[in-house]
């Protein structure tokens, strides 16, 4: 393998937020962006990036390749780089159009299909690796697979992330009304990010009980997985709230050291029975048992992992990219988390209260607030994502989980209409 950086500029596809691209950037590395003009994401300062460009990712897919080629003829290309669920696929496409490392598209398209990746665990890992679960055809269909599962039972969209409509459903008819808002709901949110051609897979399975976590690989091109450590994450179940959207994640991980193994040991089995290569991995748990696998750094992982350790996961990613062995050594070891409530109630932002408080939380490091007066808010299960984002860390781990616990008893945080 080599070890001098490749020639060429980084480019990032869709969108780049802040803590995805300032390592590199550190590196010395030229950095070029193609925005997605559908996108709703806040762009990082991108003010010293080489290129930056923007697109409509809803147009056909060779045009999005010729406009890759052009900016390869113009800058050079050391790799494509993607750190969102909803860019997977037309990364592994142009990566493979043009010609630099990526992994696979086939293997993108099964990260993006909680059905057929289930499948493959139960074929490859084993029938106990993952839930059972069924692709919905019906109503009639829904309802005699809840029975067979037996209720509760976990309902979702196959091909959105962040547990944008996720249900844990008690009833044959909370099961009923929440998939017939899937089906009314979801096609509607795809037609706003630009990709009305894409097709509902409505997934339902057996509900599993246990504690959520999560590892992040990085794939090399011989398929060898590298691992970082464990996170834990808080979803709004843990705290009081009816929804599985991850409220807060938290390092270092609270499983014991052989439970860890167990679990690193299932991740690297779950992204080889992916056939992954070539790229990043975000692996995530119920208890002990495979939730689903994410080709791409999970959501703020990068960050957590270097607040808490030092670890430069998105160097790492790039050094995979670039034929050379990632170097996840931790430099450090701290506690962190990442906090991101979401507005119980569904309606227009008025206010966000105690943000004056938020700076003085025991280990409080930086907040942004992603949503204003008068915007739509909501729950994860309604298709709605955090209004506020917090970052904490500190020594004492204590610390850090007192300062959760207590944004976590702001249960009237966002005043909604």
């Amino acid at each position: 393998m080599t070890t001098g950086m490749t020639q060429g500029m980084v480019l990032f596809l869709g969108m780049v937020r802040r803590g995805e691209f300032e390592s590199l950037q550190a590196l010395g590395l030229s950095l070029g962006v193609l925005v997605d003009t559908n996108s709703k994401q806040r762009l990082g300062d991108v003010s010293a990036f080489a290129h930056v460009d923007r697109f409509n990712f809803s147009r056909p897919l060779p045009e999005l390749i010729e406009k890759v080629r052009a900016i390869q003829q113009q800058h050079g290309l050391s790799c494509i780089f993607n750190v969102i669920e909803f860019y997977v696929a037309q990364t592994a496409e142009v990566a493979a159009a043009v010609g630099v490392p990526g992994i696979a598209p086939l293997a993108a398209r099964l990260c993006l299909d909680k059905s057929a990746m289930r499948e493959r665990f139960h074929q490859r890992i084993g029938a106990s690796a993952a839930a059972r679960f069924v692709a919905v055809e019906s109503e009639a269909h829904l309802l005699a697979s809840a029975n067979t599962f037996g209720y509760p039972v976990f309902l979702q969209p196959a091909n959105v992330s962040a547990s944008m409509w996720s249900t844990r459903n008690e009833t044959p008819q909370s099961l009923l009304a929440n998939y017939r808002a899937m089906l009314a709901e979801v096609p509607a949110y795809y037609a706003r990010l630009g990709q009305s051609d894409k097709q509902l897979v409505v997934v339902l399975a057996e509900y599993l009980e246990g504690i959520n976590t999560s590892v992040d690989c990085l794939i090399d091109r011989e398929a060898k997985v590298y691992t970082t450590p464990p996170v834990d994450v808080l979803t709004g179940r843990d705290v009081g709230i009816d929804d599985f959207h991850h409220f807060a994640r938290l390092l270092p991980s609270q499983v014991d050291a052989d439970k860890q193994q167990e679990l690193e040991s299932l991740a690297i089995a779950g992204v080889l029975a992916l056939d992954m290569t070539c790229s990043a991995a975000h692996v995530e748990f119920i208890g002990p048992r495979l939730g689903e696998i994410a080709a791409r750094p999970g959501g703020n992982r990068p960050r957590l992992l270097d607040l808490a350790y030092g670890i430069d996961t998105l160097r790492g990613y790039y050094q995979v990219l670039s034929g050379q062995i990632p170097d996840l050594t931790p430099t450090r070891k701290r506690a962190a988390a990442i906090v991101t409530p979401f507005a119980v109630a569904e309606g227009d932002l008025r206010e966000i209260r105690y943000l004056d408080r938020i700076p003085q939380l025991p280990g409080y490091l930086y907040h942004e607030v992603r949503a204003q007066p008068g915007q739509r808010v909501g729950l994860s299960r309604d298709g709605y994502r955090a209004p506020l984002y917090i970052e904490l860390v500190a020594d004492d781990e204590d610390l850090v989980r007192s300062s959760v616990d207590e944004i976590a008893r702001w249960t009237d945080l966002y005043q909604v209409d």
